[in-house]
C-alpha cells in the first residue's frame, strides 16, 4: 500500500483540513514556496499507506514492545521506494498524530537521508524537500528541529549545488520576523553547516550572492546583533562562527563587521553568547590572525578573563585560544606580546587543570610520589615478553625454539 500512488477519489474536506490546510500555505507563503494545484504525476502519501506506517511507530513506541523486532520491521519497510515520503508526510503533514511519533517518524528519515539519498528516485527528493521547508516554522518546536536535522542531512547529501532552493528559503525565513521561523531556520542553518562542515562558499548557479554563505552571512550578522533574544544572537554567531574557516572571499570585507559584533558581544549577559565569542575568536585567530593584531592586547586581556569565566563551557572554550594563539601564523611582535602575559597566565592555566579520576598517568605520578624512597617489591616488577608481533629473534621466532610453532602468528605471551 506504501508504494502506490494515490488513485483514491477526492473526499469533502472536514474542517480539520480547512485549517491544517491553512496553516501549511502561511508556512509555503515564509518559505516563497507557491501551493499550485499537484499535477497528476507529483507523488502524494496514501491514506492507507499512511495509516500502515503510524500503526507500526506506535507500537514501536509503545511501552514494553519488543523494539528490536519492530526496528528491524521498520528497517524492511525502507526498501519501499516511497518509504521515505511517508515519513516525511508523517513528520511534516501530520496534524492530529502524537508529536513524539512524528518526532520518530523524522528520525528515522533522517537515518535513511545519510545512507540512501543517492538511490532515491528524483521525484522522491523532490517531495521530501518541498515537505521539509515549510515545516521548519512549525509551531511545535519539537517538530521544527526534527525537520531541521532532516534538512541538514538532505542538504549535506545533496551538497550545496544539489539543492538550490534552501538557501533562498532559509534566507526568507531568517528575514520573516515570525518567531517560529526565525528559530527554525537558524536551527537548520546550524545543522547543515556543522553537516557540511562550512563548507558553504561553494558557488551555486542562480544565487545571486554567488554561495550559500554569500546570501546567508549577511543576515546573520545582522541577527547577531538582535537585542531582544539571546536565543537568537547565540544560533546566529554559533553558525557564522562555523563559516569563519570558509569565509567568501566575495563578501572578505563584512568579516570587520563580523569582528566588532564578537566585540559587541564579548560581555553579553548570556552564557552561551559569550562561548561563541571565544570561539570565534579562535576561528578568526586561525583564518584571519591579521584582524585581531592589532587589538592583541585587549583579546588576550579578554580570554585570561574568560578562561576564570564562572561557567565552566566558557572557560573550557577560551583555553582554546591559547593552542591556537601558539599554532597561528603570526608576526615575532604578535607573539612577544603574549610574554607579558605570562606570570599571570601560566599559574592560573596550571590551576584550572583538570583531570579524570582514573587518568593513569595521574594515577601513576601520584603512586610514584608515594612510594618515593621505597625499594619495588617482587610483585612491583612485572616482566614482559616479545611476541611475534615485534620479534627480532628468540622465543617468539617460528625458526625454532620451544616457541616455534611455524605460524608465525600475533600471539603475546602477555
Amino acid at each position: 500500500a506504501a508504494s502506490r500512488r494515490s488513485r483514491e477519489s477526492p473526499r469533502a474536506p472536514s474542517a480539520s483540513d480547512r485549517a491544517g490546510g491553512r496553516r501549511a500555505a502561511e508556512a509555503r507563503n515564509v518559505v516563497g514556496m507557491a501551493a499550485p494545484p499537484p499535477p497528476p504525476a507529483m507523488w502524494a502519501p496514501q491514506k492507507e499507506g499512511v495509516d500502515q506506517i503510524l500503526q507500526l511507530l506506535t507500537e514501536y513506541r509503545a511501552p514494553g514492545a519488543n523494539q528490536q523486532r519492530m526496528y528491524q520491521r521498520l528497517q524492511q519497510c525502507a526498501r519501499i521506494p516511497d518509504f521515505n515520503n511517508y515519513l516525511a508526510a508523517i513528520l511534516c503533514d501530520g496534524d492530529g498524530v502524537q508529536e513524539e511519533i512524528r518526532q520518530t517518524a523524522g528520525l528515522l528519515l533522517k537515518n535513511n537521508l545519510k545512507t540512501g539519498w543517492e538511490t532515491t528516485a528524483a521525484e522522491y527528493r523532490a517531495y521530501i524537500q518541498r515537505a521539509l521547508l515549510p515545516a521548519l516554522g512549525h509551531a511545535s518546536k519539537l517538530i521544527r528541529q526534527t525537520a531541521g536535522t532532516c534538512v541538514s542531512m538532505a542538504a549535506r547529501a545533496a551538497g550545496p549545488a544539489g539543492w538550490p532552493d534552501l538557501y533562498p528559503a532559509l534566507a526568507r525565513c531568517v528575514e520573516s520576523g515570525d518567531a517560529n521561523h526565525v528559530d527554525g531556520a537558524l536551527d537548520a542553518i546550524y545543522k547543515t553547516c556543522e553537516e557540511l562542515n562550512g563548507r558553504l562558499d561553494v558557488d551555486v548557479p542562480g544565487l545571486p550572492e554567488g554561495s550559500p554563505a554569500g546570501l546567508l552571512i549577511p543576515r546573520l550578522l545582522t541577527l547577531m546583533a538582535n537585542p531582544d533574544s539571546a536565543t537568537i544572537r547565540r544560533r546566529a554567531l554559533g553558525a557564522i562562527n562555523l563559516m569563519v574557516p570558509c569565509w567568501p572571499e566575495s563578501h572578505a570585507k563584512l568579516m570587520d563587521t563580523y569582528l566588532q559584533g564578537l566585540f559587541q558581544l564579548a560581555l553579553d549577559q548570556d552564557n552561551g553568547v559569550r562561548k561563541h565569542v571565544c570561539s570565534g575568536i579562535v576561528g578568526l585567530l586561525y583564518r584571519a590572525p591579521e584582524k585581531l593584531t592589532p587589538n592583541m592586547r585587549e583579546v588576550i586581556t579578554y580570554m585570561i578573563d574568560r578562561t576564570n569565566d564562572g561557567d565552566e563551557d566558557v572557560a573550557l572554550e577560551s583555553c582554546e585560544f591559547w593552542a591556537a594563539f601558539c599554532e597561528a601564523d603570526l608576526e615575532r611582535d604578535t607573539v612577544e606580546t603574549l610574554r607579558e602575559f605570562t606570570p599571570k597566565l601560566i599559574p592560573m592555566l596550571l590551576t584550572n587543570m583538570a583531570y579524570a579520576e582514573d587518568d593513569e598517568e595521574v594515577l601513576q605520578a601520584e603512586d610514584d610520589e608515594i612510594n618515593r624512597g621505597r625499594e619495588d617489591s617482587d610483585k612491583d616488577i612485572k616482566p614482559s615478553f616479545r611476541g611475534t608481533k615485534d620479534k627480532g629473534g628468540g622465543l617468539g621466532d617460528g625458526g625454532g625454539g620451544n616457541g616455534g610453532g611455524g605460524g608465525g602468528g600475533d600471539t603475546d605471551l602477555f
